[in-house]
């Protein structure tokens, strides 16, 4: 698949992000419910901005295709990568993931949220609030919430990031918007 097809592929899942419906013959698209989760951030963030150039396959994501949005107090920062200094609280980045299955047919995977919260929060998670949101729109898990210890995971990978990048991980230069 080249790119530009891999980009529409991923345009047209987003098209089909709030219908209701399992699949659809005609496109072989299996949409995703995460418009139906209880986190208003699992329903929002196909509106922010969208800092991958094209989807990439996400090596620490299950080797799924995935993308980087950042909502409107993250896109900012976001954008300056490695510069990032420090993430203000409330800055969430979502890591939407999808697979394509051995029959050509696209399905929505895991959606991944990190969201910087005001100092003191998490400690442990140096106040970063991980979320992982099923693609039925159920909640697998979330930091200091259901399933805190399972997201824990997520947390140590990112607290592995250099200093300067605020536990953030960015993608690879070949796939970033360059602003």
């Amino acid at each position: 698949m080249t790119d530009e097809e891999l980009q529409a592929l991923y345009n047209c899942l987003l098209e089909t992000f709030d219908e209701q419906a399992a699949a659809t013959a005609d496109s072989g698209v299996m949409l995703a419910s995460w418009s139906q989760s209880e986190r208003e951030e699992g329903r929002d963030f196909a509106a922010w901005a969208n800092f991958a150039a094209r989807p990439y396959i996400s090596s620490t994501h299950g080797e799924r295709f995935a993308t980087n949005h950042a909502n409107p107090i993250a896109a900012e920062h976001y954008g300056r990568y490695e510069e990032i200094g420090e993430m203000p609280a409330g800055g969430i980045i979502a890591k939407p993931t999808f697979s394509i299955g051995a029959d050509g047919e696209a399905f929505w995977e895991t959606l991944f949220l990190m969201e910087k919260a005001e100092p003191g929060t998490s400690p442990d998670t140096e106040d970063w609030i991980y979320t992982a949101i099923m693609p039925d729109g159920s909640l697998m898990g979330r930091t200091l919430e259901q399933n805190s210890d399972g997201m824990y995971f997520c947390a140590a990978c990112h607290m592995g990031a250099p200093d300067s990048s605020d536990n953030l991980l960015f993608m690879d230069e070949q796939y970033r918007v360059q602003n």
